[in-house]
């Protein structure tokens, strides 16, 4: 499963490896919007699983539905 940005902006910390156990939900990353506000936000895991491939760097700028983090689903 591929987790992708839901709104375009940079990231700004990853908080998670390559080969870590994520449960569902967890925060995997922050955010700092495009808008005018630079807004914060968090990106999710929507399964359990295990980060199998981190994407993105600190620093990085996002479009809407690029991908950010691939993860193994558990089952």
């Amino acid at each position: 499963m591929i987790v992708s940005a839901e709104w375009p902006g940079c990231v700004l910390d990853v908080f998670v490896s390559e080969g870590e156990e994520v449960d569902e939900d967890e925060q995997l990353m922050l955010l700092e919007g495009a808008d005018e506000a630079r807004t914060q936000f968090f990106v999710h895991t929507p399964v359990a699983g295990k980060v199998a491939k981190i994407l993105v760097e600190d620093g990085d700028f996002v479009q809407d539905d690029d991908d950010l983090i691939e993860i193994t689903e558990t089952e």
